[in-house]
């Protein structure tokens, strides 16, 4: 696997650097739901099958362990199970979405093959998910490996990874969305994705896949793009957790330019800025980046290609990244994470708070006698309704008098104990609510009361739902492949690769 290494605080690139495995991190084997299904015979990728039987696939239903959805069915389909060639076909869209648990899971720990039992602890210490997928892609009218009934724009496909905790809260995600020609065999084409979380609470995954037919088909069936082959395997610590230090938690708060970040609160922050800049990378190389990681200790962010990319996709990548450290895109990433880390703090904080717990604490001295004044104003209610309607006047006169009295010697109590005036204003403002409550006068007996008789003022409305589709032969991706600026911009970026490909040629042959 290549990788390049950028760092926001010296906005350097340094060169590509191989990776060495460790004994401290166990990896596990595919923990998808089709974990052993035979592999695809149109697959050259040796990845685990994704069909287990011929059959179509409806909205909601499952296959394979597998939950298949779908914006739209064509035929009442959302596409088809195929075991003939051992794939998943899309029609209009079709999603693939598998979800479990990451506790319980076994992995071997390199070099030493040692077998070791995911837990709580161990997740804690921070986890990575490890993605492949085979993709056939060739059912479109512009494919170089055309097949089926290939037709319209190009097709889509997209694999997204979450982590989530016990609750199913999202702490960290990975969305890749390509468009990439492909076909069977050795014409398909394999995706290595990865989704690194340092933070803790690390409990289960959601995993999906998306095929889109680009040509829009509501009526013709299976344009869509078709997955071969999938598995996701979990990397994570052989050892329980050990929560960061006080000096380490300081140390870090400083690198970040933060003062009072916990633990918790600094993982938010590690995660939010890998994907941030893991989506801005892919969005610039269309999809060659799977996976970035921040360094907590060192602040250098490294960014992860597939093995199979190729010299030109490097490049790009390359290119991007010396872009981001010319404009220190990364610390404007930075910023914008810690912002809405910090905006987050602030909402649970308000959530939390509880304003008037002290003024709680001065009132119950007060309750006591508030309580018995309630209670002798029901007992008087009741008593009072059986009174003619002149004594009743009365007695609410006499009852206001006296409640007034007793609102005067509570707040002299209330001055006697309070000294500090905001506390003092607070509680007097409470007490005067509570009885305004106290003394609201009943509408109990306008409950059964009709003040209008319901209708029915909009009956025999006239449909004026229009059905038709106004652009059936114009779709955004035909607009924009015609667009003289968008045209333009591709010869550009082609040209621009093309130079920087033979500069990285130039210095492998200056390099020996």
């Amino acid at each position: 696997m290549r990788y390049i290494v950028l760092t926001f605080l010296l906005m350097m690139l340094i060169p590509t650097i191989s990776l060495t495995e460790e004994n401290d991190t166990a990896f596990s084997s595919n923990i998808l739901p089709n974990a052993g299904t035979a592999t695809s015979n149109y697959s050259n990728a040796n990845l685990d099958g994704v069909a287990s039987s011929t059959t179509n696939l409806s909205n909601n239903s499952t296959h394979n362990g597998f939950t298949i959805t779908c914006e739209t069915q064509v035929n009442n389909n959302c596409g088809r199970a195929n075991t003939s060639i051992g794939e998943l076909e899309a029609s209009h869209d079709m999603t693939v979405t598998a979800t479990g648990s990451l506790v319980g899971i076994e992995g071997d720990s390199t070099p030493d093959g040692v077998t070791h039992t995911s837990t709580q602890q161990k997740l804690n210490g921070g986890i990575n998910l490890s993605s492949s997928i085979a993709v056939q892609n060739c059912e479109w009218s512009g494919s170089a490996y055309r097949c089926g009934s290939s037709a319209g724009a190009v097709d889509s496909y997209t694999l997204t990874m979450k982590v989530k905790n016990a609750d199913g809260d999202v702490l960290a995600t990975s969305t890749q969305i390509r468009t990439t020609d492909s076909g069977y065999n050795a014409n398909e084409r394999v995706w290595n994705d990865s989704l690194h979380y340092n933070g803790v609470h690390a409990n289960n995954y959601e995993w999906s896949w998306t095929g889109v037919d680009g040509s829009e088909s509501t009526s013709v069936a299976l344009r869509g793009t078709n997955l071969l082959g999938a598995e996701m395997s979990l990397d994570f610590p052989t050892e329980d957790y050990e929560p960061l230090s006080t000096e380490e938690i300081k140390s870090i708060n400083e690198s970040l330019g933060t003062t009072n970040l916990n633990e918790s609160q600094i993982w938010n922050v590690v995660s939010g800025l890998e994907e941030s800049i893991g989506e801005t990378l892919n969005l610039e190389t269309g999809g060659s980046v799977v996976s970035v990681e921040l360094n907590e200790e060192t602040m250098e962010v490294t960014v992860y290609t597939a093995k199979e990319a190729s010299v030109k996709e490097v490049a790009k990548v390359q290119e991007v990244v010396q872009t981001m450290n010319e404009t220190k895109a990364v610390e404007t990433m930075k910023k914008e994470v810690i912002k809405e880390v910090v905006k987050e703090i602030n909402e649970e904080k308000k959530k939390k708070s509880k304003p008037v717990s002290m003024v709680s604490e001065k009132k119950e001295e007060i309750i006591p006698e508030k309580k018995q004044t309630a209670k002798k104003e029901v007992i008087n209610e009741k008593e009072e309704k059986q009174e003619t309607k002149q004594s009743k006047v009365q007695t609410e006169e006499k009852e206001e008098t006296q409640t007034v009295s007793k609102i005067d010697m509570v707040m002299a109590k209330v001055d006697a104990k309070v000294k500090d005036i905001s506390k003092n204003l607070v509680i007097k403002n409470l007490i005067k609510l509570d009885v305004m409550v106290g003394d609201q006068i009943s509408l109990a007996e306008y409950n059964d009361v009709v003040f209008y008789v319901p209708k029915d003022i909009y009956i025999n409305q006239i449909p004026i739902f229009d059905n038709r589709k106004i652009y059936n032969d114009i779709t955004l991706v035909s607009y924009v492949n015609s667009d003289p600026i968008e045209i333009k911009t591709r010869k550009l970026q082609e040209i621009h690769l093309k130079k920087r490909e033979r500069i990285l040629k130039l210095q492998e042959l200056q390099n020996g």
